[in-house]
């Protein structure tokens, strides 16, 4: 399958689903409006994946290429691509389909208990990840890092929720997926992450401390397990 990137910045290493890409013979091109990089022609992909950077979803002031790449994943949406947002990516997604993108009053840091709704459960792609990790509840465990929130736009089906934020993710229609949580970060991005921006991090009372949640331990594993399990449903899952 040809893969589209969507990235917001340079990563600081590898997302942890590129085994799975490699053993799987995708083709992956990568685009970030933010560096100038731009994205091939609609026929030329399949799929996009919009990850996640440090700016805003609402500050076009502070960066200026946001309507550019907000104007091509409408684009996307026209041309009956499938399109997966995470964290700014899902923020981008809300903002297109017209819902308010906000500064949050409660920012999430850490690994979180994601639980899904009746409809989450029901989802073909996000249902797959129903009980991982041993979560009895039918929940699964995610990694958040955000300061920013979205409301659920007009037409979107809520799909899951965290104990601190009632929107994790949503989907509209049978082609968009948006996550608010992370399945994709490795134990070494976030070690990085905490040893590079000390006291720029979300503050999140219910949070572990940095420091404690970024150590290696199984929890990455059982991230990167949920990514595959929700990419292969994702890319697989006829429309």
């Amino acid at each position: 399958m040809r893969i589209l990137e969507v990235h917001h910045g340079k990563p600081e290493c590898e997302y942890n689903n590129r085994g799975f890409f490699r053993r799987r013979g995708d083709g992956l091109v990568i685009a970030d409006f933010s560096r100038g990089l731009e994205p091939p022609a609609l026929p030329d992909f399949d799929v996009a994946i919009v990850y996640g950077g440090y700016m805003n979803a609402y500050d076009d002031s502070a960066s200026l290429w946001l309507a550019e790449e907000l104007r091509f994943l409408e684009a996307c949406l026209g041309a009956g691509h499938r399109v997966l947002g995470i964290c700014l990516g899902s923020q981008l997604l809300a903002r297109l389909l017209g819902a308010r993108v906000y500064r949050s009053s409660s920012p999430e840091f850490g690994f979180k208990r994601i639980e899904l709704t009746d409809e989450g459960r029901a989802d073909p792609v996000l249902g797959r990840l129903a009980g991982s990790g041993g979560c009895g509840d039918g929940g699964f465990l995610g990694l958040e890092w955000h300061d920013d929130a979205w409301d659920l736009p007009t037409g979107a089906t809520r799909l899951a929720r965290s104990p601190g934020w009632e929107n994790q993710a949503f989907r509209f229609g049978a082609n968009v997926l948006a996550l608010q949580f992370h399945l994709e970060f490795t134990q070494e991005h976030m070690a990085r992450a905490v040893a590079s921006l000390p006291g720029s991090l979300p503050a999140d009372p219910e949070g572990d401390p940095p420091e404690v949640f970024a150590a290696p331990g199984p929890k990455w594993a059982e991230l990167q397990a949920s990514m595959e399990v929700l990419l292969g449903a994702f890319l697989d899952h006829p429309v």
